[in-house]
């Protein structure tokens, strides 16, 4: 007699391949009709389908997963969320955790059982306090900056000062003197300790001869990039040597503005920024950028908190990756 695999059932269920496996996995994730899904455990009754000891259905542990409203509505401005939802879609399969997707502003209507959560981006403490109060579970995993409750919820992050310090060094490195910083709105409760600003001007003022050459900031994104720019340049302020920005977005529209106007990238300007994302490659140059490591972050935030579930460690975590310097066509020596 002969076995029979996932691809007789779907066959003969009239189905996909992956829908039987995760329909028989009872992934919560998966959209199918109750009649769908009736008929696949009847075909695999009657073809007598047996799953493998390491295989069989156990109660699947479900997470929620609470983002901002905007945060993949645009995907060149959230690459940076985008990617660590990636790796975190990626690893709950492996893993086989059901998980939600929760926007902030629909956590009123949340009303599902889960056995923990990651709060994914730089929310104020009021909002984290919302948020722990609709989710209802002590386990919890922070993704991003600042962290108001690390006593209790494990943080997966980068060091702020690290991304600024090697961004700046690099600049110096290349003979880049006359600096300028264009930036995204802090909230208003952002610690100085997890400002950019804060560290690019400590930087310049340890590093004596470089030279501020001004600030602006505003939203963050690549229109706000552009716009900024814009303005520098109807303002006549002067072009450095260099600018340094506080994200990718941000300076993928700096550098859009720049080619308008006819301004080279990096022959008579430089631009560097913080975040890694993969939509700095196909700049034009390619943007030189500190890489925080997303990928990676979205990965451990799964696995530490299925530790806390599983009541593996009792000590709260904080992993905190290292900055990585990617150097592409945006820097350039001082001539």
């Amino acid at each position: 007699m002969c076995v029979a695999t996932l691809l007789d059932i779907a066959e003969k269920a009239g189905v996909a391949k992956s829908t039987v496996s995760r329909a028989l996995r009872e992934d919560p994730t998966l959209s199918i009709t109750e009649e769908t899904k009736e008929k696949i455990f009847s075909v695999a009754e009657e073809l007598q389908y047996k799953m493998k000891q390491e295989k069989k259905l156990k109660r699947c542990r479900n997470i929620a997963i609470v983002h901002k409203d905007t945060h993949f509505m645009n995907q060149i401005d959230n690459a940076f969320y985008f990617s660590i939802r990636s790796a975190v879609e990626e690893t709950c399969y492996q893993k086989n955790i059901g998980f939600t997707f929760v926007p902030y502003s629909f956590l009123d209507s949340f009303d599902r059982q889960i056995d923990g959560a990651l709060v994914v981006g730089n929310f104020d403490r009021k909002e984290v306090d919302t948020i722990c109060a609709a989710v209802r579970t002590g386990c919890m995993v922070f993704v991003g900056k600042v962290n108001y409750y690390p006593d209790r919820m494990d943080w997966i992050s980068y060091s702020i000062k690290d991304c600024v310090y090697k961004a700046m060094g690099h600049l110096a490195a290349m003979g880049l003197k006359d600096i300028a910083y264009l930036g995204g709105y802090d909230s208003e409760d952002t610690p100085e300790e997890f400002s950019k600003f804060s560290y690019f001007k400590k930087f310049m003022a340890e590093q004596k001869q470089l030279h501020f050459a001004g600030s602006m900031v505003g939203e963050h994104g690549v229109e706000s990039g552009y716009q900024m720019m814009k303005r520098w340049l109807s303002e006549k302020k002067a072009v450095p040597d260099a600018f340094f920005v506080s994200n990718d977005p941000i300076a993928i529209g700096v550098i859009k503005a720049l080619n308008e106007e006819g301004i080279s990238v990096p022959d008579s300007v430089s631009v560097i920024s913080i975040n890694g994302d993969s939509s700095g490659e196909f700049s034009f140059p390619a943007l030189t950028t500190v890489d925080v490591h997303t990928d990676a972050m979205g990965r451990e935030a799964v696995e530490i908190l299925e530790e806390r579930i599983e009541g593996k460690r009792k000590l709260v975590k904080k992993v905190e990756y290292q900055v990585t310097l990617v150097t592409r066509g945006s820097v350039g020596k001082m001539k």
